[in-house]
């Protein structure tokens, strides 16, 4: 029976992969996200799905696919181990499903390195969210305090006329409002955003441009783009400041290493969790440098308002960037060791109907 593979297009939409087979085992139709995870329909070959994988592969999944075919139901295998003839290897989840109208094998696979992967998202994305909640509530408790200590140094400031008393007092009221100034940005959430389509390596040029311009002399600033990004909603000049104060980091981070270099690039990432969703396609910003690092100790507080590796470092920028990409629907995560770190925003890809673009 010919398959009308019109009909089977809204199978596209799903983070899963769908490999249709006939009885001989030939693959007749794949979804994107199969395409997308190394499955190949050559058409102008055999295309016997087991030519793509180790001998040792083929005969676990023969025999999985022949038990399927002659109770003619549908059997699941979990952590089913698939290494391809080039020798890399898979755990999945092995849903395998005989399909009396289309006369077909349907082959439903999930990563489970997926679902790994969307509960450490998940728990980073409740840790920050406790910690911003925890650090606004502290803030809200300092303020009233600090503007009692302020207004108190201004009268004595008035009372007081010998230099010595005015040099501290004016230390007082200085610094106060140094940390008055902190505790606004803390309670004060992000801006609203201004939600349009726009092009986001236009926007990284702008962060390109801004850092090239405080940049110290013998750091070497790099772009790697991939041009098949589309277009992303969001407000641009949001996400402008996000990314800067990420690279801003990088280049605090590495001015005193020996030949300083910091790599913007973008990709797209398929079938990656965001906050615990997982979702077919994702804009990935990543900003790298060559610096000492981030002590292991603070990997779980660097998003923390006001931690801060830096000595004098308010620790607010990638609490602020971390808000904004938020309220965009993103991420941001890092990975880190001495001579190499990468913090990576992750966006999902939508159209301005909210549904996810297919890259």
């Amino acid at each position: 029976m010919m398959i009308d593979k019109s009909k089977l297009t809204f199978l596209n939409q799903l983070s899963s992969e769908i490999v249709l087979l006939d009885k001989n085992f030939k693959i007749l139709w794949l979804n994107e996200s199969a395409l997308n995870k190394g499955w190949v329909l050559n058409k102008n070959a055999e295309n016997v799905i087991t030519d793509q994988f180790s001998e040792e592969t083929q005969k676990s999944l023969v025999s999985f696919l022949k038990k399927t075919l002659n109770s003619q139901g549908s059997k699941t295998k979990r952590e089913f181990e698939l290494t391809t003839a080039a020798k890399t290897k898979r755990i999945i989840d092995l849903t395998v499903s005989w399909s009396n109208e289309y006369e077909a094998l349907i082959l439903e696979i999930l990563c489970t390195d997926n679902l790994n992967k969307i509960i450490d998202s998940t728990k980073t994305f409740s840790t920050q969210k406790i910690a911003a909640n925890l650090a606004r509530t502290l803030a809200h408790e300092v303020k009233n305090p600090l503007a009692g200590i302020k207004g108190s140094a201004q009268i004595l400031n008035k009372k007081f006329n010998d230099s010595h008393s005015q040099k501290f007092l004016r230390i007082i009221i200085n610094e106060t409002e140094r940390l008055n100034q902190i505790v606004t940005k803390i309670l004060t959430p992000p801006s609203k955003p201004s939600i349009e389509s726009f092009n986001i390596h236009s926007a990284l040029e702008k962060v390109y441009a801004l850092s090239d311009a405080e940049n110290q002399d013998d750091l070497e600033l790099k772009r790697d783009y991939d041009p098949s990004i589309p277009e992303i909603n969001g407000d641009e000049n949001l996400f402008v400041q996000a990314i800067l104060n990420l690279v801003k980091n990088a280049q605090q981070a590495t001015e005193n290493t020996k030949n300083p270099k910091i790599k913007i690039r973008s990709r797209i990432k398929y079938s990656h969790p965001i906050n615990g969703v997982l979702h077919s396609t994702v804009c990935c910003i990543e900003i790298i440098d060559n610096g000492c690092g981030i002590p292991k100790e603070m990997n779980d507080q660097i998003f923390f308002p006001t931690v801060s590796v830096k000595e004098n470092g308010s620790g607010l920028g990638l609490t602020i960037a971390q808000d904004i990409i938020r309220v965009h629907g993103g991420s941001i995560s890092f990975t880190s060791m001495d001579g190499k770190t990468i913090f990576s925003v992750n966006m999902p890809l939508k159209n301005i109907k909210g549904e996810e673009k297919i890259a």
